[in-house]
């Protein structure tokens, strides 16, 4: 038997709208939006649906897939025996709570199925078909999914500790609130997936593809991902303390309020990346590209500035105690009211910056090139100036 689903919510979530939001923008009703996002409708709209595949630019059979739905829940020992024989088309099988611990399940078709809570744990999944599937709350840990499918897949609070999902597919899956602790991920594809929450600390994540993913909140401590393609993701408020992001690419991400105290981010793109309000303490930031990134109100006390580019940055009100930017360009970069006490600037090019109520205090600012830049209200009381002389007076009045 086969069920029309509704996916707005998912699609909804992806976006951050509210049923609120959607009605204002579609010119829906509140009504019409709650039905079809708590899947409590028997019948579809035409008008309805046209204006909402034209505003998510999805298909009509992406907004309302055909699903196969079990009819009953299939018994543990039906579905061994079956596997037993050569079967491997279970698409929709209904098997939650099922104890499958340990075994070599490689080749399955479980589309669509109902694995809610089943117990994976150590089980081998290789090249198993699980788009679409329930797997909320299933036991995971240590199982290994190399190769296998699982798009648009539900996984919140599952438990995938330690499980292989190299050359895994995971696009659109939900993984809210998962625990993917020591998980290897190699060249996984998790492009739009929603990681909110999620926990993946010392997860290996290398070349893998996270474009547009939502890490809002999720813990990374010392995860490995170097090498990802992070492009346009979500990475608010996220814990990537001492994580491993050399040569990513971070382009439009959002990583406001992350932690990326003491993370390795060499050679990494985050050019118009936004990094308002993160911890970026003793972060190692060399040969990093931050050209029209927002770094305001962000700490970068400590961090390994060599060799970034900068150029248009958003450094407004962010913490450079202390730093050296010797040699780095940061022409037409912000830097209203930011702190550069005894930082080193020797070289760097500052031309059109704004230091307007910048702390200067003890920096050095030796054979810099001074004209243009607005330093309107800044302080400078004992810096090293351009000529070498130290200046006396606190507050520079232009």
């Amino acid at each position: 038997m086969k069920k029309i689903r509704c996916n707005l919510k998912n699609l909804m979530e992806k976006q951050d709208l509210s049923q609120y939001q959607l009605a204002k923008e579609t010119g829906l009703s509140i009504n019409a939006i709650s039905r079809l996002y708590k899947e409590e409708f028997d019948r579809i709209d035409c008008n309805t649906a046209e204006v909402l595949c034209d505003y998510f630019g999805c298909d009509l059979c992406e907004l309302f897939p055909l699903e196969a739905v079990s009819s009953k829940r299939m018994l543990d020992s039906e579905f061994l025996k079956r596997y037993a024989a050569g079967e491997r088309d279970f698409p929709g099988v209904d098997l939650s709570e099922a104890n499958l611990s340990g075994l070599c399940l490689t080749d399955l078709n479980l589309t669509g199925a109902i694995l809610r809570k089943v117990i994976f744990r150590k089980a081998n999944l290789t090249n198993a078909n699980l788009d679409k599937a329930d797997l909320r709350e299933t036991d995971l840990e240590g199982a290994i999914l190399n190769k296998a499918t699982l798009r648009t897949a539900k996984l919140g609070e599952a438990n995938l500790q330690a499980a292989k999902l190299a050359y895994t597919e995971l696009t659109d899956a939900d993984l809210s609130g998962a625990y993917l602790q020591k998980s290897e991920m190699r060249w996984a594809n998790l492009s739009g997936a929603v990681l909110k929450s999620a926990k993946l600390n010392n997860a290996q994540i290398l070349r893998a593809n996270l474009r547009k993913v939502d890490l809002t909140d999720a813990e990374l401590k010392k995860a490995d991902l170097r090498w990802v393609d992070l492009r346009e993701a979500k990475l608010i408020n996220a814990n990537l303390s001492g994580a491993e992001l050399e040569a990513n690419c971070l382009i439009d991400a959002d990583i406001s309020s992350a932690n990326l105290n003491d993370a390795n981010l060499t050679q990494t793109d985050l050019s118009s990346a936004n990094l308002s309000h993160a911890d970026l303490k003793k972060t190692n930031l060399s040969s990093t590209n931050l050209n029209h990134a927002n770094l305001s109100l962000t700490d970068l006390s400590s961090a390994n500035l060599d060799d970034t580019y900068l150029v248009g940055a958003n450094l407004r009100d962010c913490n450079l105690g202390g730093c050296n930017l010797s040699g780095i360009n940061l022409s037409n970069a912000d830097l209203s009211g930011v702190n550069l006490r005894s930082a080193i600037l020797r070289g760097a090019n500052l031309s059109r910056a704004q230091l307007k109520c910048a702390d200067l205090k003890y920096a050095d600012l030796f054979g810099i090139d001074l004209s243009g830049v607005d330093l309107d209200d800044a302080y400078l009381g004992g810096a090293t100036m351009p000529d070498g002389s130290i200046h006396d007076d606190d507050i520079i009045n232009i």
